[in-house]
């Protein structure tokens, strides 16, 4: 803590100055406060025109799965019957 009569720099937790005697005033610790705002505003618009094609792109993905499955049971059927 520094003293506001002559600057002397003071341990925290004294009262007075111990260069001039001055009394200390303890000033009131300040907090900064920083705001942050996200990067990208589009966040949202993004989450609505993905999820537009999604639909899309979850019916062809649905399709391949089940034409996977079925090979694999058609190839397991053919090995079952060796």
């Amino acid at each position: 803590m520094y003293c506001y009569e002559c600057g002397e720099n003071n341990p925290d937790n004294a009262k007075f100055c111990r260069n001039c005697g001055a009394p200390l005033k303890e000033e009131p610790k300040k907090v900064e406060v920083i705001e942050t705002t996200p990067a990208n505003n589009n966040t949202y618009q993004n989450s609505q025109t993905t999820s537009g094609t999604s639909s899309k792109d979850n019916s062809s993905t649905w399709i391949g799965c089940c034409l996977c499955l079925v090979g694999i049971f058609i190839i397991f059927a053919i090995m079952g019957m060796f």
